[in-house]
């Protein structure tokens, strides 16, 4: 398998596994994590500190990597369905894409692109439409 697959689905195994010191050594040191209303998350603490986060926030998660597309350069694509509940008893669904640049053998930089607004109604910081 190669690298940039395995590192991908070493990525999504962490995270549905709540495994989050093997997550955050699949991040370079210097990493940038860019997420949907945040400014850029940067180095691998950081990145550590963001996910302790997420994962305390959605108790019950499932990010199901549907698809896979790999560029020439070894980076790598993810079209997502993500399942969740939340700390608080809310129930989130959506469709995400991931977008993976690797370096060296880690992730050098992750970008996720969802429906932030359509997230935040579902978890109840917006009005209901």
């Amino acid at each position: 398998m190669h690298v940039s697959k395995q590192l991908a689905h070493a990525y999504f195994d962490a995270i549905n596994n709540t495994r989050l010191d093997e997550l955050v050594q699949l991040f370079a040191e210097d990493a940038e994590l860019h997420f949907p209303l945040m400014d850029p998350i940067v180095g691998r603490a950081a990145i550590r500190q963001f996910y302790e986060g997420v994962l305390q926030f959605y108790p019950k998660r499932f990010d199901d990597a549907r698809r896979f597309f790999f560029s020439q350069d070894g980076d790598v694509a993810v079209e997502i369905h993500f399942e969740g509940v939340t700390a608080t008893g809310k129930e989130v669904v959506f469709d995400a894409v991931d977008l993976f640049t690797i370096r060296g053998g880690r992730i050098y930089k992750l970008q996720i692109f969802y429906d932030s607004a359509k997230v935040m109604e579902m978890i109840g910081t917006l009005p209901q439409r």
